[in-house]
């Protein structure tokens, strides 16, 4: 990041102006002298006396600041010369300077940017209102939210959500998100690749004949606008990034023929193990591409997860079952086509929300339990739960305590169907894909239940793996700081 050093006139003795402000950096780029006689005070820029129109160019171009040493020239300048949020005194400057000094009329702007703009949801990612003299969102009606780990608790009513680090944030969708700090061009583009997903609108602050500002001009074809609002030291440039068509892509996964013959759009029907499959049903399979089509029979729909995570970029992505979908309609019992959740429905949830999955199940039974139930082979679960829990210790250590809360928990997201915006499911499938295949070819390979292996065996064996993946997306909630939406399945008889 680069360090921002302000450009100064000084007024006074430029040795008590050093020592005032200790070892922060400055650029002097002039001596402005003060002279009162009687009620009669002037100030000189060498031998030229100086008006308010000549005092408003220097600071709209040479510098940014004049900064006044002694109190009482400071006195009787603002009796004299017209009110300048630039013009301010050495112990104010030495005082702001440590949080970078700002003129008041930034933020007057940038308040009515966001207004005017109507944004409001606004992430205030370099805390610039905390070095801000505010203390009160001032009646504004935008929700603004910072990142934080130290803040004054007064600071509370200016922001609605104080984030302590990237990992509450980064699931996040924001209107727009507010760039005060000086950057370089690569610590720009660093930013902007760090927050894509949490917004299409960026408002930086951009000082004049910075690298910054020079970059962006020469950069405006990477953006689908950009729009300057000039303040003394700079501009407020609010820039719209171009961000790809909205793509929705929902994937029913089937093992046989769903017969189903008409879906919403943005509804694809994928087979399962494909790659093993004695019949086909002509359906897309999960056997092109980057894929582990081959160990269906050890994961079930998990193959198809991994499928659509390393071959498909669909905006929006999620994952059904040939005999559950989701519905909007809380009264819907029997399945109907028509009551699917659509592909409109699902973006207006996600606006709001992070994530869809079924409503929470709940059984008498442990997920431990229930997997024991399922099998009739206690040890089988029990020598695959340490399997797994060993993989998940060595790549996702931070996950085991809610890995044994979930097992024991009598409540989960059955089923393994979510949908949910691009970077959540591929930060969820990258978490899970750094242990379960590892951890199902361990299965695989050394399980045996008298003296047959698990490829020998039923499907309800076999599927062990399976079991415990189907777990795993709520393993994985209890850990991220997700705004979750539940809704009910519809479930297809007979098929």
């Amino acid at each position: 990041m680069a360090s921002y050093v302000p450009r100064v006139l000084i007024c006074g003795n430029i040795e008590a102006f050093k020592e005032k402000i200790g070892n922060k950096s400055v650029e002097i780029i002039g001596h402005i002298t003060f002279n009162k006689t009687g009620d009669d005070v002037k100030l000189f820029f060498g031998e030229h006396a100086l008006t308010e129109k000549d005092i408003k160019n220097l600071l709209d171009g040479v510098a940014e600041y004049l900064i006044f040493v002694d109190a009482l020239d400071f006195y009787y300048y603002f009796k004299n010369f017209p009110a300048n949020a630039q013009v301010i005194s050495a112990e104010t400057f030495a005082q702001k300077f440590h949080n970078g000094f700002f003129s008041i009329e930034m933020f007057y702007l940038l308040k009515e940017l966001l207004n005017h703009k109507k944004f409001r949801h606004v992430l205030d990612l370099d805390c610039l209102f905390d070095k801000s003299d505010f203390r009160t969102r001032g009646g504004s009606n935008v929700d603004l939210d910072c990142i934080a780990e130290n803040i004054y608790p007064i600071m509370e009513n200016v922001y609605g959500k104080i984030y302590r680090s990237f990992d509450e944030y980064r699931f996040k969708i924001f209107d727009v998100i507010i760039l005060s700090k000086e950057r370089t061009p690569a610590g720009f583009v660093d930013i902007l690749i760090e927050t894509d997903a949490l917004t299409e609108n960026i408002l930086a602050f951009v000082r004049k004949n910075s690298e910054l500002e020079s970059w962006l001009n020469k950069s405006q074809n990477i953006f689908a606008r950009i729009e300057y609002f000039n303040v003394a030291s700079g501009a407020w440039c609010l820039i719209k990034k171009i961000m790809p068509l909205v793509d929705v892509g929902v994937y029913v996964v089937t093992h046989k023929d769903a017969k189903l013959y008409t879906l919403p759009d943005g509804y694809k029907i994928i087979h399962a193990g494909h790659a093993l499959a004695k019949k086909y049903f002509g359906y897309a399979g999960d056997d092109t591409g980057d894929n582990i089509s081959q160990l269906n029979p050890f994961l079930d729909e998990v193959t198809v997860l991994y499928w659509i995570w390393k071959n498909t970029k669909h905006t929006h992505a999620g994952i059904v079952h040939y005999r559950r979908f989701f519905t909007s309609d809380i009264k819907q019992k029997t399945f109907d086509a028509e009551k699917i959740l659509s592909a409109a429905e699902i973006l207006s949830i996600l606006s709001d929300y992070d994530i869809i999955v079924q409503n929470e199940g709940i059984s008498t039974r442990s997920q431990r339990d229930m997997m024991i139930f399922s099998t009739g082979q206690p040890d089988l679960v029990k020598v695959a739960e340490k399997i797994i829990r060993n993989h998940l210790a060595r790549t996702q250590p931070g996950y085991l305590g809610a890995f044994d809360d979930v097992l024991s928990s009598l409540t989960l997201f059955f089923g393994g169907m979510y949908i949910t915006r691009r970077n959540i499911f591929n930060a969820y499938c990258e978490w899970l894909f750094s242990f379960i295949i590892d951890a199902t070819k361990e299965i695989r390979d050394k399980i045996e239940i008298n003296g047959k292996s698990l490829e020998e065996m039923s499907h309800d064996y076999s599927r062990i793996a399976g079991f415990f993946a189907e777990r795993m997306l709520t393993i994985w909630l209890m850990k991220n700081h997700l705004r979750i939406k539940t809704l009910p399945t519809m479930f297809r008889e007979g098929v």
